[in-house]
């Protein structure tokens, strides 16, 4: 059968025992738990889950950040079940996200905490068939269930483990069926690339139901048999300097979140701030999980160095759930590299190197990681030679075994074949190249804007968009195109209203327009400004096509808007047409 993820795992809690903590920092205390104490409550609540479900069944655990999760999805490992981590649904649209996943994964129990679970039946009731109850448990409370009676099923290498559902950035999300020897092979290489051996920390505030802070934060430690440090994301995000105290606090040795939560630092961590942070232990700084800005982790370095930290350290990672997380990253020390590149030469998928002063910047995200990476052209599926533009497929033992219930979608994904016959690999649906062997990731392919032959990548849109005034520097964007007599460029720009200068929004909207007519050469754009948060998943990323629809329905909170003429004709006469 070969060995699984449970094997190797309590051989580490049982190994180091007492003297390795998972940490978890609430706002008034701290609430640890040593990796004894951890074996004992996921024994506990394996047996109870075991009482109540079968080998392969599916658990959805909706629990705020805390210990509790962790204890819930170690006790669904030894169980054998299936666990499903989500977000605790909030908003309208969270709802719907969660009683998707509720009914596309056939859940048959919900854990969640005692103080949550009459919330959480009283959200999933109407979804939930009157002649299929599913069945809801607490598991955050002592002795419900016997570890001593606890017995390890059997679980094969290939087994999955957990689904691990996707953020639905371009798509509606599906549930990744990550194996055992998935988490084994991946775990394995972020503990060697994020140097997480026994002596290691790990801290980090990335929620536990993204692939990052699943396999990242929580169990490429445990794997390691490093110590664990951990708080809720809203602790980062109402006060980002606690992070950075945290890691000074702890003396981590590694950390890892989205390029948007080192810019935040940036701009909200104050002198006075800085002058009581050691951050000298750091031996490894991740940037990933989104489009990776080459300025900020230059500026991050600038502004922390004071503190001990050196930019050397600071590499970009990219990865995704299909492949449970890590695909590559620079090696530590090297730090992450930028090329500059032309901009018309890579609207056509070639790769033109440009001096520093007068090319786009792209940050490396280092070679592969265990796994092989070839660069196919999507339409043809044929490989294009270094230095040309294609979608990345990845091969090895870190690619998960398809999609939950979905056969069809999987054999297209997970087992491609290139032109030659080669693979089987799956196909990320993102853009990139490779040069002297490094990883440069452009955009998603989905989201691609193809304009009188020329390709646009919407994230070096918005990324331009933010440096024209100060009212849209920290705030979203989101560009995609329309098509009425041809395509047309459309960009939806969150703003801070209260920033506007005093030309208004009609000066902003029209310094904005003639940013993206000068770096992108396209004619008329259509700028809305709003003064909501467009779209985003649960992780963060903004969901391009989620608010292109909702600029079609007219549901945006637009504040000002410069719409081309024929774009707004077909918005508002009858019978005109967008797609």
């Amino acid at each position: 059968m070969g060995k699984n993820f449970v094997d190797h795992l309590r051989e580490k809690l049982l190994e180091f025992g007492d003297t390795r903590t998972y940490t978890f920092l609430r706002e008034a205390h701290d609430d640890g738990r040593t990796f004894r104490v951890l074996d004992e409550r996921a024994r506990e609540i394996a047996e109870m889950v075991s009482r109540r479900t079968a080998p392969g069944d599916r658990a959805l655990l909706l629990y705020p950040s805390g210990p509790e999760f962790l204890e819930a999805f170690l006790g669904c490992l030894y169980a054998g079940v299936l666990a499903v981590p989500a977000p605790v649904a909030q908003y309208r649209h969270s709802l719907d996200r969660l009683t998707g996943i509720l009914t596309d994964a056939g859940v048959e129990l919900i854990l969640t905490t005692a103080e949550d679970r009459a919330a959480v039946l009283a959200q999933i009731a109407e979804h939930v068939p009157a002649d299929r109850p599913i069945d809801c448990a607490a598991t955050d409370s002592a002795g419900i269930g016997d570890a001593a009676a606890w017995r390890q099923p059997e679980i094969a290498a290939d087994s999955v483990a957990y689904l691990q559902y996707t953020s639905g950035s371009t798509s509606e999300p599906k549930g990744v069926m990550v194996t055992h020897a998935n988490l084994l092979h991946n775990c394995a290489v972020i503990a060697e690339i994020w140097q997480l051996d026994a002596g290691a920390t790990m801290a980090g505030w990335v929620p536990h139901f993204h692939d990052m802070g699943m396999v990242g934060m929580l169990l490429a430690p445990l794997y390691a048999g490093a110590n664990c440090v951990h708080c809720a994301p809203l602790s980062f995000v109402k006060r980002p300097v606690r992070w950075l105290e945290m890691l000074s606090r702890f003396r981590a040795t590694a950390t890892a979140a989205p390029d948007f939560a080192y810019e935040l630092c940036v701009r909200q961590v104050t002198a006075e701030q800085v002058s009581t942070l050691d951050l000298s232990s750091l031996r490894v700084v991740v940037d990933g999980a989104e489009p990776v800005r080459p300025a900020t982790l230059d500026t991050f370095a600038e502004k922390f160095a004071p503190a001990g930290f050196r930019r050397e350290i600071a590499a970009a990672g990219y990865g995704l759930a299909e492949a449970t997380l890590v695909v590559a990253s620079a090696a530590p020390e090297d730090g992450a590299s930028v090329r500059h590149v032309q901009l018309d030469a890579l609207s056509r998928n070639e790769v033109r190197l440009a001096p520093a002063n007068d090319g786009w910047p792209l940050v490396g995200h280092g070679g592969a990681r265990g796994c092989e990476i070839r660069i196919v052209d999507p339409a043809t599926t044929a490989e294009v030679g270094e230095g040309r533009v294609g979608e990345i497929w990845v091969g090895g033992p870190s690619v998960a075994g398809g999609y939950w219930n979905q056969p069809e979608v999987s054999e297209e994904t997970f087992r491609a074949h290139t032109s030659s016959g080669a693979g089987p690999f799956l196909r990320t649906g993102d853009l990139g190249f490779l040069l002297e062997g490094e990883l440069f990731v452009t955009g998603r392919h989905k989201d691609l804007i193809v304009m009188q032959g020329r390709n646009i990548y919407p994230q070096d849109v918005e990324q331009a968009v933010r440096q024209v005034d100060s009212a849209v520097l920290s705030r979203q964007g989101a560009a995609f195109s329309v098509r009425s007599d041809r395509e047309h460029l459309v960009l939806v720009q969150e703003i801070r209203a209260r920033q506007v200068g005093a030309g208004g929004l009609a000066d902003l909207a029209e310094r904005i327009q003639q940013a993206v007519v000068r770096r992108f050469d396209v004619s008329f754009p259509s700028i809305l400004l709003v003064d909501r948060p467009v779209p985003r998943t649960t992780s963060g990323k903004v969901q391009r096509r989620a608010t292109r629809e909702r600029f079609l329905a007219g549901e945006l909170s637009t504040v000002h808007a410069v719409l081309h003429p024929a774009v707004e004709s077909a918005l508002r006469e009858p019978g005109g047409v967008l797609r």
